[in-house]
């Protein structure tokens, strides 16, 4: 938005209202990695024709994941490109229209070499080995919705970089609130992550869980029934009315749909280029939540990944999820700062598989509803 009105070589750069309106017959290409979908019907929304929308998904991994997918997977299953889900992981889907389960799966590189050694599709029933692991695979957009209400509040994680207008949600159920306070003089919305006790001046580390680590300790919306975090550009798939009828259809949890990956470790230690990260994990729970060992030894050895840190819980249990969470991040913490000073978000990366650990444990305690990722850009 910073590059509106100004020029980029001898290119002038403008608003999409002032090229819509300069420019109304023109083809507007999207070429960006992900949400193509939203942006399409954000123009649509501004009076372009969808015929003068050209999507270009420049993401050449998510190209090339999808076309190495569709060479490889059994008659048994699609890709589903309508889905304005993240473009590197596609979302994959059953043919039989009774069977409503759907994931996404993300290419490693062990993953290929078994499938190339194999010189085979695609045929491993996913859905079912999710469903050994998590529970029952239940679709929130499948719930009925003619049924007793409940309340819910969804804190909407920003930092004081997000100053783009947020969507018009439901004000009733999406609070925004200020992620990283301590850290910054620029104040965005009214609700702040550095009031009363709070970790925010460590939101380098923790992300968005400063967000939730000040919810649980300031007894945010406690007599609401459901209590969850999403982040400033990703939604849940989601309805009102489907949040609202949470606990009249036995859901005691909401997260996103399962994400399968072919070594779990693997992928993290990838990502943020530590191993030691997950054994000091491991050791936390061992001292700290003994109960939680058997789940973190299934989490590791399973192939999913409900992450993003985004999912909304019933009061009692986002109390309980806080407790074990935070009570393993803090001993990780320590640990680090004892010998250094790291600001990588680690501690957000691990809570996402923390996440999965809990999930685990509880999988015959708690119901699950699974909803989807959509990311959008304003």
């Amino acid at each position: 938005k910073n590059l509106w009105g100004s020029n980029k070589e001898q290119y002038r750069i403008l608003s999409p209202s002032d090229a819509v309106n300069d420019y109304p017959a023109a083809l507007f290409v999207v070429a960006i990695g992900r949400a193509t979908a939203d942006i399409q019907q954000q123009l649509i929304g501004m009076g372009i024709n969808s015929d003068n929308i050209k999507l270009l998904n420049i993401s050449e991994k998510g190209m090339y994941d999808r076309k190495y997918f569709k060479e490889r997977l059994s008659e048994e299953y699609y890709i589903d490109d309508s889905f304005p889900s993240e473009s590197v992981i596609p979302v994959i889907k059953n043919k039989n229209s009774n069977d409503e389960r759907d994931f996404r799966i993300y290419i490693e590189n062990g993953l290929i070499a078994k499938l190339d050694i194999d010189d085979s599709n695609l045929e491993y029933p996913f859905m079912d080995e999710y469903e050994k692991h998590y529970g029952k695979y239940i679709r929130l957009d499948r719930l009925p919705t003619d049924c007793e209400n409940n309340t819910v509040k969804v804190l909407i994680s920003c930092c004081h970089k997000d100053l783009a207008p947020l969507e018009k949600d439901s004000e009733d159920i999406y609070v925004p609130i200020q992620v990283g306070k301590a850290l910054t003089d620029i104040d965005i919305y009214d609700l702040k992550d550095d009031t009363g006790v709070h970790i925010s001046d460590r939101n380098y580390n923790y992300c968005e869980c400063t967000a939730l680590y000040w919810a649980w300790k300031n007894k945010y919306a406690y007599d609401a029934d459901y209590i969850g975090l999403r982040h400033y550009r990703r939604k849940f798939e989601a309805s009102d009315e489907s949040l609202l009828h949470l606990k009249a259809n036995g859901i005691d949890i909401v997260h996103l749909d399962p994400i399968y990956h072919d070594n779990i470790r693997y992928s993290f230690v990838n990502h943020t280029k530590n191993d030691n990260d997950w054994e000091v994990m491991k050791k936390g729970i061992r001292e700290l939540f003994p109960m939680y060992v058997s789940a973190m030894e299934e989490y590791e050895n399973q192939h999913f990944v409900c992450g993003y840190n985004m999912n909304i819980l019933r009061r009692d249990i986002f109390d309980e999820y806080c407790e074990f969470l935070f009570g393993v991040l803090m001993y990780i913490e320590d640990y680090y700062l004892k010998i250094c000073d790291r600001r990588d978000r680690y501690l957000g990366f691990l809570a996402e598989n923390l996440f999965g650990v809990f999930l685990i444990k509880n999988k015959d305690k708690y119901t699950q509803a699974v909803t989807k990722l959509v990311p959008f850009v304003k």
